[in-house]
């Protein structure tokens, strides 16, 4: 069954320089920092099933836009497979997350990593059947 309350909450693309690509669409196309770079220490890496790697992201708004943009800086500790690594991704709001990761898993989709708890919410990764890397957001109450 369908998750029918999905929403799209970000667009999210991996840089090699969060700073320099801040810079860039804050120049380019108008975008701010709304949240501010932020070390994921190893909750990055327990959502895409990927020991050893770490991230730091930000997230840019726009004044005339409702998207989302986030950038991904990866950090990866040797060993650690970059082929593997989700490149960009869509994040989808759900209101019920258990109920989301069960819908997506009948239609094919694979859990990439476990689930974790942020102080907005809860956040998991998948791939699609088509190989395109999603995640769902149940986001808390504020």
């Amino acid at each position: 069954m369908p998750i029918k309350d999905a929403s799209v909450l970000h667009f999210s693309v991996c840089v090699t320089d969060l700073e320099r690509s801040v810079a860039f669409y804050g120049a380019a196309l108008g975008f701010t920092p709304s949240l501010h770079p932020t070390d994921l220490g190893d909750a990055f890496s327990r959502m895409i099933g990927q020991p050893g790697v770490s991230a730091q992201l930000t997230q840019l708004s726009h004044v005339r836009r409702p998207e989302v943009l986030e950038l991904v800086a990866i950090q990866g500790e040797p060993g650690a497979s970059a082929g593997h690594l989700p490149l960009a991704h869509f994040a989808f709001g759900v209101p019920d997350i258990t109920a989301a990761i069960a819908a997506v898993g009948a239609e094919g989709a694979e859990q990439l990593g476990e689930v974790v708890t942020f102080a907005e919410g809860r956040s998991v990764y998948f791939r699609e059947p088509g190989g395109s890397v999603f995640e769902l957001e149940e986001l808390f109450d504020e």
